[in-house]
């Protein structure tokens, strides 16, 4: 005959492997939460980043978030999305703040002198410092206006000879018209001009209104290896005007990042974005001396899993063995 009896054993080895796992996320710093609840944490780094790509600063310990992308929403299909997601890092430095997004993307466009070619990009968006509300994330609204730093790699390239491309082409212009092939230029569209540089700093207060910042002092710099492209933007905390994004340590504001894919006709509206994350800008320097995850705390959180996983088998097979031994 068995007789029915009740082990505290396994509900308390239950308990301790959900504390420990709660313990891992927490010395890891990882939040499994969905992406409107990632947060980029900026530390303060030993040294200058620089605008490199590739600097060592962001080949430590420095944390990264993965922020995933859709096509952008609209009443009608556009395309986009091909970039499902883009891992994103930052730290600040003597009053400047760094970000670098990198995403795959194994084709290099930053020719544009062809109608039918468009260019890679990237672009962070930011509230702007009048904002007296978050933001819609299609470029803001009258009361809560964006900052916007679009990064392009036809900007950065610079402008391609038409004659190369069009090597047959007459034309009865004047030789000396530098832009007789690029009407947009011509035409005097500040979008358009290769001469403000690889980045360019925007404002708008509500979807259409897209212009020109009054300072352009954010710079930035890409890099393509073959299969990724990396792009660090720098910008110092304060921003030249109230339509402008502001920074500060111990300060948290929200980010979105849009990518465009130029082999696959991005332009515009056509696109891969994000909703917006937690920029969170830390007082303190980069944990371990190299940023990012302390990798001590986390090996530390792995064996504390581990371990309380085995006392909680253990505790299960003793409770097993008791209650099913009893007659």
């Amino acid at each position: 005959m068995r007789f029915l009896s009740f082990s505290w054993r396994r509900p308390l080895a239950l308990i301790a492997v959900v504390l420990a796992a709660g313990a891992l996320l927490q010395f890891t710093d990882t939040n499994p939460a969905v992406s409107q609840a990632l947060t980029l944490k900026a530390y303060e780094a030993p040294e200058d980043p620089g605008l490199d790509p590739a600097s060592d600063v962001w080949k430590g310990n420095v944390s990264s978030v993965r922020v995933p992308l859709t096509a952008q929403a609209g009443i009608y299909a556009a395309g986009g999305g091909s970039i499902p997601t883009v891992r994103v890092q930052a730290v600040h430095y003597q009053e400047r703040l760094y970000i670098r997004a990198e995403w795959a993307d194994g084709t290099l466009d930053e020719a544009t002198t062809r109608v039918e070619d468009f260019s890679d990009a990237v672009a962070l968006e930011f509230p702007a410092k009048s904002a007296s509300s978050v933001p819609s994330i299609c470029m803001g609204q009258a009361d809560a206006g964006v900052n916007i730093w679009h990064w392009r790699a036809d900007s950065q390239a610079g402008l391609k000879d038409p004659v190369a491309i069009y090597a047959g082409a007459v034309s009865d212009e004047p030789e000396s018209k530098d832009n007789l092939f690029y009407t947009a230029r011509e035409a005097g569209n500040p979008f358009a001009n290769p001469d403000l540089g690889a980045v360019q700093n925007l404002v708008s207060e509500t979807f259409g209104a897209l212009t020109i910042a009054s300072v352009q002092d954010v710079t930035g710099e890409g890099k393509h290896d073959g299969e990724n492209w990396a792009v660090v933007f720098v910008r110092d905390y304060a921003g030249a005007g109230a339509d402008q994004a502001n920074f500060a340590a111990g300060a948290k504001t929200d980010m979105a990042l849009a990518v465009w894919n130029g082999s696959e006709d991005d332009r515009n509206g056509r696109k891969s974005l994000s909703q917006f994350v937690t920029l969170s800008i830390s007082d303190s320097v980069i944990p371990g001396g190299g940023g990012g995850t302390n990798m001590t705390a986390a090996w530390f959180g792995i064996a504390l899993v581990l371990g309380l996983a085995a006392l909680g088998v253990g505790l299960g097979v003793v409770g097993l063995r008791e209650t099913g031994n009893a007659r």
